[in-house]
């Protein structure tokens, strides 16, 4: 973990990254069908990923990566950061907390990078 930390402050340090601030709770209330989606920045040229750690039973969570396309006039980068759309599909009623963690999969016993939680709400 110490050593991950160092690296990042180091990239940090070489790549600025310009992130606005981002919610550590969001809300999100659904009707049964109705879909919710939200884009969370990444980089999976890193090894990092966003992942599922917890979902109630009364939504379905799909994670899928935006395209990488740069911005016109520029030449696409290998290790350009894309989101992550995360679309939750509210089932039946009731409510529940869906945790998203930001980190590698093989890295066991590691606390992720960052996390997300969404308080979903279905009537």
């Amino acid at each position: 973990m110490m050593m991950r930390n160092k690296a990042m402050a180091l990239l940090g340090a070489v790549v600025p990254l310009a992130c606005a601030a981002e919610p550590a709770v969001e809300t999100a209330a659904l009707t049964v069908g109705q879909s919710w989606s939200v884009t969370l920045p990444g980089n999976p040229t890193t090894g990092f990923v966003w992942q599922v750690a917890e979902c109630p039973d009364v939504v379905q969570v799909n994670l899928a990566f935006e395209a990488n396309t740069p911005p016109p006039g520029e030449r696409p980068v290998c290790g350009r950061p894309c989101g992550t759309v995360v679309t939750i599909t509210g089932l039946k009623a009731g409510q529940g907390t869906v945790q998203l963690i930001y980190s590698r999969p093989w890295e066991k016993g590691e606390a992720p990078f960052k996390t997300r939680t969404i308080t979903v709400t279905v009537k």
